[in-house]
């Protein structure tokens, strides 16, 4: 049985995310092809300068999952806490491979513990409509829909 070793990692570190990170957008990329343009090219130093950005002073925490044999990163979270108090689980990825081993469930206990602490007056999760599986998989954790965002896609539109 393989054991995980879990890290926490400084803001500095955000670089490591990035190969995870790229299989997340791939992962994301079919559930959004009817919307043009919701998914901006790969490119990660855009999305590490937004979390930096809105992430309040030091109040942002990057926890990597590797597997204790070879040490290779196979997952990973990002939360943040923004200057209004709003506590985001802005992105988490595991390896299809390692899915199902309660290493999505402890990180998102440990980034909800941490939200906590950091003073976060309310945390949420976005999550793409077409992905069941994170909606029911945050549903675990008390995360309710509040709002629902409808958009027309303009090649829906230009096609009705």
């Amino acid at each position: 049985m393989s054991t995980f070793a879990y890290r926490v990692v400084g803001e500095d570190s955000l670089a490591a995310v990035r190969p995870l990170w790229e299989k997340l957008r791939a992962h994301h990329s079919p559930m959004l092809a009817g919307w043009p343009g919701a998914m901006p090219p790969f490119n990660f130093e855009p999305r590490k300068q937004e979390l930096l950005t809105k992430a309040a002073a030091g109040k942002i925490r990057v926890e990597l999952v590797s597997t204790a044999a070879d040490a290779s990163d196979i997952a990973y979270c990002i939360s943040t806490v923004s200057t209004n108090g709003c506590g985001e689980i802005d992105s988490m990825f595991v390896e299809e491979a390692f899915r199902g081993r309660g290493i999505g469930s402890e990180l998102v206990r440990r980034a909800l513990d941490w939200l906590e602490s950091a003073g976060a007056t309310s945390k949420v999760v976005t999550v793409a409509h077409a992905n069941e599986e994170a909606l029911a998989f945050y549903r675990r954790f008390g995360f309710q829909p509040r709002t629902v965002l409808l958009q027309q896609s303009k090649v829906e539109k230009e096609s009705g």
